[in-house]
């Protein structure tokens, strides 16, 4: 299980001030390219090795990455486009700021970079795999929550809050130490749980859906399933 299952208790934490920021007239689609732009800004600011900075802005990114959604649902401006919009800018800042660390301590580290291209690669298949889990079965999500609220959100080890606490970690130690060690074993854990977390998603999309036909009325299943009960289904 990821970060995400304890989205609703941090939401309690951060309410007096999600309550505050969502009063300036700034609509969720801005807050979302606000937080690209500091995104993109802390990936320059990582590649230069400015750590404490870039720390800064990673911490700062994240929380402005959860005030869109929160104004989007809180303020009713909520649509498909501002959807999309925070799925894209999200994975692709995230990809920004890791490719600026890693191209940082490459100098010392050069094999970094077959890990750079693992790490992006895992994190971008998780989220293929989660949103055409989204696409092809609707008939699991009511539409009224948007995209949350599929039991795929809960599946998996890895996520945008742990990719913050694993990269953001290792800038922290490399910071505090001036060592680029720390950070090379974010990177790692990057790479790693990344794929773990995939083939996680891949065993609960097998479970879920190897019966269902996405072409039937309703997702119906196939007689195989029907045949097996419904504890042939694995739940997340």
């Amino acid at each position: 299980m990821n970060l995400f299952a304890v989205r609703k208790h941090l939401d309690k934490v951060l309410a007096p001030l999600l309550a505050w920021v969502s009063r300036l007239p700034i609509h969720a689609n801005t807050w979302t390219l606000i937080g690209a732009a500091m995104g993109l800004t802390a990936g320059v600011v990582f590649l230069y090795a400015h750590w404490w900075i870039g720390l800064v802005l990673l911490i700062v990114r994240g929380l402005v990455d959860h005030i869109d959604g929160y104004v989007a649902r809180t303020l009713n401006q909520r649509s498909t486009f501002g959807a999309v919009m925070d799925d894209v800018c999200d994975r692709w800042v995230l990809g920004v700021m890791y490719a600026g660390g890693c191209l940082a301590i490459s100098a010392d580290y050069p094999h970094v970079l077959i890990v750079l291209g693992l790490g992006i690669t895992g994190s971008l298949t998780n989220v293929i795999i989660k949103l055409s889990i989204y696409a092809e079965s609707q008939q699991d999500v009511w539409r009224e929550k948007g995209k949350m609220g599929h039991p795929i959100d809960v599946v998996g080890l890895f996520g945008s809050a742990e990719f913050m606490i694993y990269f953001g970690v290792g800038v922290l130690f490399t910071a505090l130490l001036e060592d680029p060690r720390p950070l090379l074993a974010g990177a790692w854990a990057v790479a790693i749980m990344s794929h773990v977390s995939l083939l996680q998603r891949v065993a609960f999309a097998w479970r879920r859906y190897r019966f269902v036909d996405p072409a039937a009325p309703g997702g119906a299943t196939s007689e195989p399933e029907r045949a097996l009960g419904p504890a042939s289904v694995g739940e997340a």
